[in-house]
């Protein structure tokens, strides 16, 4: 069975949010703000979500706003990634996560709006290194 990035990411976000409200007292690597915008062919991505793996195995995720803005969470909200290099994922399409294809009256099969590639961090070609007080960190994609 292969891996499903984007059902990944999708339970991570369910997961991050879960664990927000816990308080579990556990210590975390250290985080730092990160935000930036998602634009393909020089247009913002105005739906998905981006996910940055560290090197350690610490997941961010940000939700793409209409405009392509992100701001990435780690284990709170708004909390940032944690510092270093990180592999980076895109996962952008018009699918209503909401809707189950073959149950939800009026299911559409989602459209991609970024190339698949970007759904993976082993194919994305994509990276980043988070620093503190670094800029905002922008993805183009072709």
């Amino acid at each position: 069975m292969r891996f499903d990035w984007t059902r990944a990411a999708t339970l991570a976000a369910s997961f991050l949010i879960t664990a927000w409200g816990c308080g579990s007292g556990v210590e975390h690597p250290e985080t730092v703000k990160v935000e930036g915008k998602v634009t393909y062919k020089g247009a913002p991505v105005p739906k998905g979500t981006i996910s940055f793996l560290s090197d350690g195995g610490d997941v961010a995720i940000g939700e793409l706003q209409p405009d392509g803005y992100y701001k990435l969470s780690s284990f709170g909200e708004g909390d940032g990634a944690v510092l270093g290099h990180a592999k980076v994922s895109i996962v952008a399409n018009t699918g209503d996560p909401h809707m189950i294809p073959g149950s939800s009256p009026g299911y559409v099969k989602p459209k991609d709006l970024v190339p698949k590639k970007y759904n993976k961090p082993e194919t994305s070609g994509l990276e980043a290194t988070v620093t503190k007080d670094g800029p905002p960190i922008n993805f183009d994609l072709e």
